[in-house]
């Protein structure tokens, strides 16, 4: 078990965390740029002192400043591999790395017809996975990944992240996963932590955040896009959480603009009556603009006024 609680004082802010993470579970941590996500993760590998707390996995304490230390392995966005070496020479170099293991390992990482390349000739997402299986085959106990695939396309990182997944479920600590990306924290973690301004704000299943956001902050992270004011506060509209019947919050809005989205479309709408702003809905269906609308926000998220004045 990982039991991280510790204070990092950045140039802006303070960096404040207590978090949990038991067996093969996986967290994803999410937030605008800034929040100190990487900061958390940098720590965590032994890259920055602690200004107070401390780092304990499985029982034993994780001395800051001491990179790897105790089986935690960073894999960031630069796939920091050995240019001379060949890939197998660089799943191998780690002290005590068993060849069988390497060899069985590059096999579910569809390395194994790569192996006696070197780096210059793989493209990005092999040599992501290059350096990807050379953490895991070091000894690595709890695997830290920093935005790894997000210079990559979007099938190509998705893929990665799912190979990840497969791997991770074979760890004793699990994963912490850094992301911008929603979908990817939805997909990978067990537990979706938000990080703003160096506090971890909110934190449960991805399901939970969608649904009850505690903040308009969380909720804008959640794909939250509308903010309707009304009397009793603002409420907040998710485009995939607009129903077109009850039970719910009514809202009656006028099409503003429809346009394809994916294989589906998107409408801009303008809310209209007890609910008034412009609000977001996607849909399996067209509608021209200026039709009108009934629709129903299920489960209402209703923040006080001063929530978004403030």
């Amino acid at each position: 078990m990982l039991a991280a609680d510790f204070e990092v004082r950045r140039r802006l802010f303070r960096v404040r965390v207590e978090l949990r993470l038991e067996g093969r579970r996986r967290l994803a941590l999410v937030g605008p740029s800034g929040a100190g996500k990487t900061t958390v993760l940098s720590a965590i590998a032994g890259l920055l002192p602690l200004d107070s707390g401390s780092v304990v996995l499985d029982g034993e304490r994780l001395a800051p400043s001491r990179p790897g230390a105790g089986g935690v392995r960073l894999v960031t966005q630069e796939p920091a591999l050995f240019p001379h070496l060949t890939v197998r020479e660089n799943l191998l170099y780690s002290r005590g790395a068993d060849r069988a293991v390497a060899q069985a390992l590059a096999g579910r990482l569809h390395l194994t017809p790569l192996l006696s390349a070197r780096p210059r000739a793989l493209s990005q997402g092999e040599r992501h996975r290059v350096a990807l299986a050379r953490a895991l085959l070091s000894g690595c106990r709890l695997l830290l990944l920093d935005e790894p695939f997000a210079a990559l396309d979007r099938p190509l990182a998705e893929e990665l992240l799912e190979l990840v997944g497969e791997e991770v479920d074979r760890l004793p600590g699990g994963a912490i996963l850094v992301t911008h990306q929603l979908e990817d924290a939805q997909a990978f973690a067990d537990r979706v932590g938000v990080m703003v301004r160096g506090e971890m704000v909110q934190i449960g299943s991805a399901a939970e955040l969608a649904r009850r956001p505690a903040n308009p902050e969380v909720a804008a992270l959640m794909g939250y896009r509308g903010w309707l004011r009304g009397e009793t506060g603002i409420l907040a509209v998710h485009p995939e959480r607009l129903a077109e019947g009850g039970p719910g919050e009514r809202i009656s809005a006028r099409v503003v603009t429809c346009r394809p989205f994916g294989t589906r479309f998107s409408l801009d709408l303008e809310a209209e009556g007890r609910w008034r702003g412009r609000l977001r809905q996607h849909r399996s269906r067209p509608a021209p603009a200026g039709d009108f609308l009934e629709l129903y926000a299920p489960d209402p998220v209703v923040y006080p006024k001063e929530a978004m004045d403030g």
